[in-house]
């Protein structure tokens, strides 16, 4: 197993296993349009929630990606900004915010199949990224690790008295 960490994470293995599908549905959508219609999402409220939840997963996504270039150049464990609310903000601001505002933009199930499938291939390929993290950070990792959620971004503080943030 690898003890270093690299640029790309599980990115690459996680497009490799979603990317076929999100092809296929894309194909699908396009083909049977109404297939998996989720029109009860249409109305303002709906739309409003759908733009302000993609404005914050864009946000969510550049702060952590301009984190991730900073810190990963430094070689530092990263646990400030978005890292300080989960594990994986770049995954989880498509996973949790990008994707499912697009299916609720577009009133589309199918989109949120692609979301299912993209969290179910992180859930299976970020136990390597772990245990490199481990291994290079120690006890400093197991300690954030216990302190941040893996890829909901809320504070487990909020909830968890007993969990200590650094």
């Amino acid at each position: 197993m690898d003890t270093k960490m690299t640029w790309g994470g599980i990115g690459p293995k996680l497009a490799i296993l979603s990317l076929p599908y999100a092809i296929l549905a894309i194909f699908v959508m396009n083909r049977e349009p109404g297939l998996l219609n989720a029109g009860f999402l249409e109305g303002g409220l709906y739309k409003a929630i759908g733009y302000a939840w993609l404005a914050i997963g864009v946000v969510f996504w550049v702060s952590s990606a301009l984190y991730f270039l900073h810190d990963f150049k430094a070689g530092k464990l990263i646990t400030r900004g978005p890292y300080g609310l989960c594990r994986n903000p770049i995954y989880a601001s498509i996973i949790v915010f990008i994707l499912p505002a697009l299916a609720v933009l577009f009133h589309s199930g199918m989109v949120f199949t692609i979301v299912l499938i993209l969290y179910l291939n992180f859930k299976l390929s970020i136990h390597g990224e772990c245990l490199i993290l481990s291994r290079i950070y120690g006890e400093e990792y197991e300690r954030y690790k216990k302190s941040v959620n893996e890829i909901i971004p809320f504070p487990r503080y909020l909830f968890h008295r007993n969990v200590s943030v650094h």
